[in-house]
């Protein structure tokens, strides 16, 4: 067995002296060559476990009890000398955000040679020609080429794939792998796993894979471990934990997970709705605002919508994120918008909000009236954001109730003096105690902040909110959550939504209609049932078939 944890419990020393058991009696086994996954939501202490294993833990963190041993060798017991001869060695790691775990002011090369010549025996012209092999073997293209290159002039999956060269530089016997692909879409996500299990097969390599995706799970793994709140809840074979789950909280988590195979009217979680006097006056409050826009017609329309971003001087030429774009969403609607990174899609949300101007002969209207994008105060009333990343789109300097009617307030919308009962109001809308319109952002999970998020864009009652990536940093029971809650709102208040996603199961579950993005343009549109079931163009067709697919029939039949 190559390693083996045994009753290990991890303990974090708070600021008042108490410690907080973050882990408790966790028990793992893996053999070389075998892929195991950790699941479970956020602040199970997955990441913990990894953590240990690796020497990383914080200084507040220790380990109160257990053993972690590798090949027989207690490595629990190392100190943080000795954990520096096995990492990366022995032991490699892959980061969630490979932007982040690449140093940004050293060539792709620098980074990789150095890391081969502090684990191997390899020096100059050897070190540099087994770069080139690495790169080859994790499937990057053009290897010597991206040696020069640094990592702001790489696609988010080139970059993990080089991650993942130089996590295996030194052939170790093990790799974790920490939500690799997260921020990847479908098609680069298959590559990425592609390559994650040949690594596995071909070099023997074991794998942890820590990740809330139980679509990758389903089709990487060997076994699980299902953890919540520290604790090993249920564990074994992949087909028979997605299969027949045993515990109530697993079953829990496959009930929360979308599905590109049907569509569901609500995801079975329980959310955190309680019909109070605050909720019903902050839903009175929304819908007098939009019981008063025009109800007829579409509430945006775009044609000819192109942006061309203008090279540097003695750099690369012009590039033309969006051609020609045209469509149309209709009051009330989920509208979609789909495609690969770097298909335009944010793009099109920031001409839209005014954050960049169009080309010439862009025609685009809110209610019949083109939108005035030099009037960005007048136009932030009437369009809304709901941000990808919910820990970096609050000011962290505010409070939760600040944060909410901090706009609507300086644009003169809400009168300063009733601002903290509205905020209280609204954040029972979307399922908060009033109570935590005093806290910090820091104070919020990921998934209370991307509510707090929703409550500040419903604040202003625009005529339309553009959603862009609202869930792909939330496990599967938060997304499930906030998606349940974007789909009541809307029955109940008649929201228009620009939805935008790379995840096409969550698509199927939300939007109405949808656009297909490719280079900048439109290659396929339409009613989205009707689109993801029965795709006419070939490339929605790759995009649907590099979606992982969970074996939801399996799980229900438990």
């Amino acid at each position: 067995m190559l390693l083996h944890i045994d009753t290990l419990s991890i303990g974090y020393e708070l600021a008042n002296g108490r410690e907080l058991e973050a882990i408790k009696d966790f028990s793992l086994a893996l053999d070389r060559g075998q892929i195991v996954g950790i699941v479970g939501q956020s602040g199970a202490g997955k990441s913990t476990i990894g953590k240990a294993i690796l020497g990383l833990l914080g200084e507040n963190a220790r380990i109160t009890k257990g053993s972690i041993l590798l090949e027989g060798q207690d490595i629990a017991a190392f100190s943080p000398r000795q954990f520096a001869t096995i990492r990366g060695k022995r032991i490699g790691y892959i980061y969630q955000n490979p932007m982040t775990a690449l140093n940004p002011v050293l060539s792709i090369g620098e980074q990789l040679i150095e890391t081969i010549e502090a684990h191997t025996p390899r020096r100059g012209k050897q070190a540099r020609d087994y770069a080139i092999e690495l790169l080859t073997g994790a499937e990057v293209s053009h290897p010597e080429d991206r040696l020069s290159k640094y990592p702001h002039q790489l696609s988010g999956g080139l970059c993990q794939r080089i991650v993942f060269a130089i996590a295996i530089a030194a052939q170790p016997d093990l790799i974790i792998a920490d939500e690799p692909t997260t921020a990847l879409d479908v098609t680069v996500q298959k590559a990425v796993l592609g390559t994650l299990k040949r690594l596995a097969s071909q070099e023997n390599i074991a794998i942890i894979l820590i990740t809330h995706d139980m679509g990758v799970v389903s089709q990487m793994c060997d076994e699980v471990y299902v953890l919540l709140r520290g604790q090993l809840v249920e564990h074994g074979p992949t087909a028979q934990i997605i299969g027949a789950p045993s515990e109530r909280y697993t079953r829990e988590l496959m009930a929360a997970i979308p599905s590109v195979e049907e569509k569901r009217p609500r995801f079975d979680v329980l959310d955190a709705f309680a019909e109070t006097p605050g909720r019903q006056r902050g839903l009175d409050y929304l819908r007098s605002g939009i019981a008063a826009q025009d109800q007829g017609g579409a509430v945006l329309a775009v044609r000819d919508l192109s942006k061309t971003f203008k090279g540097k001087k003695g750099r690369a030429g012009d590039f033309k994120a969006l051609d020609g774009v045209s469509f149309e969403v209709r009051r009330g609607e989920t509208f979609g918008i789909v495609g690969e990174s770097g298909s335009g899609k944010s793009t099109i949300g920031r001409v839209i909000l005014g954050l960049v101007d169009p080309d010439p002969g862009a025609i685009i209207e809110l209610d019949g009236r083109p939108i005035g994008h030099g009037d960005r105060r007048t136009l932030s009333r009437r369009l809304q954001c709901i941000f990808q990343d919910p820990y970096s789109s609050l000011n962290p300097r505010m409070d939760a109730g600040t944060n909410i009617t901090y706009g609507v307030v300086a644009a003169g919308l809400v009168p300063r003096e009733t601002a903290q009962a509205l905020a209280g109001d609204l954040l029972e809308v979307v399922g908060l105690p009033r109570a935590v319109a005093a806290k910090m952002p820091h104070a919020f999970s990921g998934g209370e902040r991307q509510r707090i998020g929703i409550a500040r864009a419903l604040a202003y009652r625009p005529e339309l909110i553009f959603c862009d990536e609202p869930t792909s940093a939330l496990d599967v029971t938060v997304q499930a959550e906030i998606l349940n809650l974007m789909k009541e709102l809307q029955d109940s208040l008649g929201l228009t939504l620009v939805f935008v996603s790379h995840d096409l199961a969550v698509v199927r579950q939300m939007c109405d209609r949808l656009i297909v993005m490719k280079s900048g343009a439109i290659v396929e549109a339409g009613d989205a049932e009707q689109v993801l079931t029965e795709p006419a163009e070939p490339y929605t067709r790759q995009l649907l078939s590099a979606m992982p697919r969970f074996l939801r029939s399996a799980a229900a039949a438990s």
